[in-house]
C-alpha cells in the first residue's frame, strides 16, 4: 500500500507540473483510482497504472510510464475518440465485476451513464460480472482501458448492442491473432487449464466465446466427465477445468483464494467459479 500510495503521489506531482491544479485531483486509496475533476472527468485507475509500474525494469522506463500516463490523462490522449470511425480497433468489451461497475458509475456527473449488460445481455446485473466497453490506449508500455459512456454513445449515434457488435468483431480479429488453437490453455498436472493470451480482454473472451472453454483439450489426452467450470480470476487470467476433475477444482480454488486473492486482491475479478 505505502508503495502504490508513493506512485500516485509521482503521478500526481507529474500532473501538476503538466499544469494541472493540485485541487482537482482526489486520490482514493480504498478504491484504487484517482479522479481529475477538471472540464473533462477523468479516473485513473492507480492500482491498474502500479501493476504495470511495478515490472518496469528500471528508472528510465517507470519515467517513460509516468510520462504516458500524463498525456493520457492530463492531454487526453487517451479518451474516448469523437466518432465510432476513429475507435479503429480499440474499442473493445471488457469485463468489469459490479462493484467496479458501481464504483465507476458514482464518479459520473449527473446524468451520465455507464452502459453495461450481464453475461446473457441482462440488466439489471444477474450476477457478479457485467461487460461493458471500453477504448484500448496503449503507448510505451502503458495500456489504459477508457470505459465508453452514454455520452460517447450519444455523440456516435449508437445504441450499446449497435457498439457491442463492433466491439464484438474487434475482440473476434484480435483473438485469431493471438495464440494458436493448441496454444490457447497452459495445463497443470491436474488437467486445470490456465488461458494464454495475456492481454488484459482474457475474461471477457471467454465470457461471450464460450466455444474458448468447450474445445479445450488437456495435452496429456485424458478425457475428462462433467461439466465445464470457469473461474474469471483477473481480466488476463482464465481458469477452467471440469465439474468431476476434483484435482483440477482443488487446483482451481487454490490459485484462487491463496494466490491471485493474496497477491493483487484489486484486479481480482471475482473468486467464485460458475
Amino acid at each position: 500500500p505505502a508503495m502504490a500510495a508513493a506512485f500516485a503521489q509521482r503521478l500526481l506531482d507529474a500532473f501538476v507540473d503538466a499544469g494541472l491544479d493540485r485541487q482537482q485531483c482526489d486520490f482514493d486509496e480504498a478504491a484504487g483510482q484517482m479522479i481529475i475533476n477538471s472540464d473533462i472527468t477523468r479516473v485513473v485507475p492507480i492500482a491498474t497504472l502500479f501493476a504495470q509500474y511495478s515490472l518496469c525494469a528500471d528508472e528510465a522506463s517507470r519515467s517513460k510510464l509516468v510520462d504516458g500516463a500524463m498525456k493520457a490523462f492530463v492531454e487526453g490522449a487517451a479518451d474516448v475518440p469523437s466518432s465510432i470511425a476513429e475507435t479503429g480497433d480499440r474499442l473493445l468489451p471488457q469485463l468489469w465485476n459490479k462493484q467496479k461497475i458501481a464504483a465507476r458509475q458514482m464518479t459520473l456527473p449527473a446524468g451520465f451513464e455507464l452502459p453495461h449488460c450481464g453475461l446473457r445481455g441482462e440488466l439489471p446485473l444477474d450476477g457478479d460480472l457485467g461487460v461493458v466497453l471500453v477504448c484500448d490506449y496503449g503507448v510505451d508500455g502503458l495500456s489504459i482501458e477508457t470505459p465508453v459512456l452514454s455520452k460517447d454513445l450519444s455523440r456516435w449515434g449508437l445504441s450499446f448492442t449497435g457498439a457491442l457488435g463492433k466491439a464484438l468483431e474487434n475482440l473476434r480479429a484480435r483473438t485469431k491473432k493471438g495464440p494458436s488453437a493448441d496454444r490457447r490453455w497452459e495445463h497443470h498436472p491436474t488437467g486445470c487449464g490456465e488461458s494464454c493470451w495475456k492481454d488484459r480482454f482474457d475474461a471477457v473472451r471467454i465470457a461471450v466465446f464460450p466455444k474458448l472453454v468447450a474445445t479445450r483439450k488437456r495435452p496429456d489426452g485424458v478425457a475428462e466427465q462433467g461439466g465445464h467450470v470457469v473461474a474469471f480470476a483477473t481480466t488476463s487470467c482464465v481458469l477452467a477445468s471440469m465439474s468431476k476433475n476434483a484435482l483440477g477444482l482443488c487446483f482451481m480454488g487454490d490459485t484462487l483464494n491463496l494466490q491471485m486473492s493474496l497477491r493483487d486482491p484489486k484486479q481480482l475479478l471475482t473468486s467464485i467459479p460458475m
